[in-house]
Order: structure tokens, then C-alpha cells, then sequence
């Protein structure tokens, strides 16, 4: 089995100051546990996401796509490139950390 492990982030502190702070790594299993160790202290964890609704989520679109339920269409409008006059914001870039 993969074993995946998440990085683990203040986002009340991290994300509006746009830094990329990690306050430890721990494997999925860790963090579904319920808590976890960050410096030496135990904390209550939980992850953003539910795998066992992503799972359901992903088993009602697999029955839709095979009973044809389910279709793409054509693009409703392309999107807008160099030569539009469309005013694109930059993206303050974040460095990745390993």
C-alpha cells in the first residue's frame, strides 16, 4: 500500500501571511487517527476531507459515466489568451517546500 504522507499547516497563520510554513509531516493514517504529535505535543487532527464521501461521490459518478448518464460537452467559450483584452491579476508565487 502507497504510504501518502500530508504536510501539516497553521492556515489561521500560514495562509494569509502567504507563508509556507510546515509544522510537521505525518502519514494519512496518522492523521485519521485523531491526534497527532507537532513539537513534542499531542493535538487533535483531522483532516479537510472525507475519503468515505469522496469514495460514495466517486461511485456515483463512475454509474452515471457507464449508464451515459454523465456526458462532456463542447467547450461553452474558449478561454481568454495573450491577444484578449481581458486583465489578468499576477500570482504571487510560493517557494515549494520538501
Amino acid at each position: 500500500m502507497l504510504r501518502t504522507i500530508k504536510e501539516i499547516v497553521d492556515y489561521p497563520q500560514a495562509y494569509p501571511q502567504c507563508k509556507p510554513d510546515v509544522l510537521a509531516e505525518v502519514s494519512y493514517s496518522r492523521l485519521k487517527s485523531g491526534s497527532i504529535s507537532i513539537k513534542g505535543k499531542k493535538v487533535p487532527a483531522a483532516s479537510l476531507s472525507s475519503y468515505a464521501r469522496a469514495v460514495e461521490i466517486a461511485a456515483i459518478l463512475k454509474e452515471r459515466i457507464q449508464n451515459g448518464k454523465f456526458l462532456l460537452s463542447e467547450p461553452v467559450a474558449p478561454l481568454p489568451g495573450v491577444g484578449s483584452d481581458y486583465d489578468f491579476k499576477p500570482l504571487k508565487e510560493r517557494p515549494i517546500l520538501h
